[in-house]
């Protein structure tokens, strides 16, 4: 494959350098010669257009990312063949990723949460428009210079309509950060997909540590499925008790055992956070306090924390309480009898 060289035009484009080199096909920063604008250009060479399933994803791609527009979601500019290649090209966002941004450390939690928080406006606006990420990942998410954060790498992208391209059986995504649905080569993979992808990045992002963090690929897909991770507070004392929670809620296992929406788990930041509603948009009411059952159907989450009052010292009284009265009236009837 022969690579192009800074100041090489391509159709209106001039190269200024290269980005990236991958399976998925070569990525380079652009200049739009008509707009005079900066461009990312992403192309399928002809190397690979032999390969039908890299033609059709790299098209879906096109198609899914030219149907979404969202401040927090990387902007779509262009599809086209230039010099019998496949290209898209994308807004440049100028900034660092998240996944270099951790490298020095733990984020402090208030710009870990920002930037998370930033995400999950952008995957509700993508799971309502129909459409599931599958890849989220610290690499994909550009931090601004301004405190902004944006979705990329919609490559793996696809809408819930879409035929499945992926066999049974084959695992997809970036192995730190799929799914334990993901693991399994399950092919209907709804938007809590996501939300756990989003949840071990925002693990990462406070901890300073991947959460399952394993020797080889297997044995981080086995992890996936059956390890739960340390809790965050455990790892990083300064994480406190409910946002490790979060966390953990968000990282289930059972996807019905997550935040069922994107929506519902950014709500739930923002109120730890204590972030404002955004503008028309009312605050939504505190989610009801979980059923017993419901919090003891996964109790080695929350391993290592203690019972919510509620769990502990006043039922104990109350049913102590009740036991008590229950004797004496049974004593007392026993008496009358006699």
């Amino acid at each position: 494959m022969v690579m192009m060289k800074p100041g090489q035009m391509v159709g209106d484009y001039e190269v200024i350098d290269l980005l990236e080199n991958s399976h998925e096909g070569v990525t380079y920063k652009v200049r739009n010669v008509l707009v005079q604008r900066f461009e990312v250009l992403r192309i399928l060479p002809k190397t690979l257009q032999d390969d039908p399933e890299k033609v059709t994803r790299f098209l879906r791609e096109a198609k899914v990312h030219a149907r979404m527009s969202h401040p927090n979601i990387v902007s779509f500019y262009h599809a086209t063949q230039l010099d019998g290649q496949l290209v898209i090209t994308t807004e440049l966002v100028e900034g660092t990723t998240l996944g270099e941004r951790r490298e020095s450390g733990p984020l402090p939690l208030a710009e870990a949460l920002s930037y998370v928080s930033q995400v999950l406006s952008a995957l509700a606006y993508a799971h309502a428009s129909g459409f599931v990420h599958r890849n989220v990942t610290p690499s994909n998410i550009i931090l601004t210079p301004d405190g902004g954060a944006k979705l990329t790498g919609f490559s793996l992208a696809k809408a819930t309509t879409d035929p499945q391209m992926t066999q049974p059986g084959t695992v997809m995504g970036s192995l730190n950060y799929i799914s334990p649905e993901q693991v399994k080569g399950l092919t209907e993979l709804d938007a809590r997909t996501d939300i756990y992808s989003l949840g071990v990045v925002l693990y990462e992002a406070v901890t300073g540590r991947r959460p399952l963090h394993r020797k080889s690929q297997f044995e981080i897909m086995l992890a996936h499925v059956n390890e739960l991770p340390p809790a965050p507070t455990i790892v990083n004392p300064e994480v406190p008790a409910e946002l490790s929670e979060i966390i953990l809620t968000a990282m289930a296992k059972d996807p019905s055992h997550r935040y069922q929406t994107a929506e519902e788990f950014r709500q739930r930041l923002d109120r730890l956070r204590g972030a404002p509603h955004p503008a028309g948009s009312p605050p939504q009411r505190p989610a009801p306090v979980s059923k017993p059952d419901a919090v003891m159907t996964w109790p080695a989450q929350f391993a290592g924390r203690t019972l919510p009052l509620q769990w502990s010292s006043w039922r104990l009284w109350a049913a102590g309480f009740f036991t008590f009265v229950l004797v004496v009236l049974t004593f007392l009837v026993i008496t009358r009898r006699l």
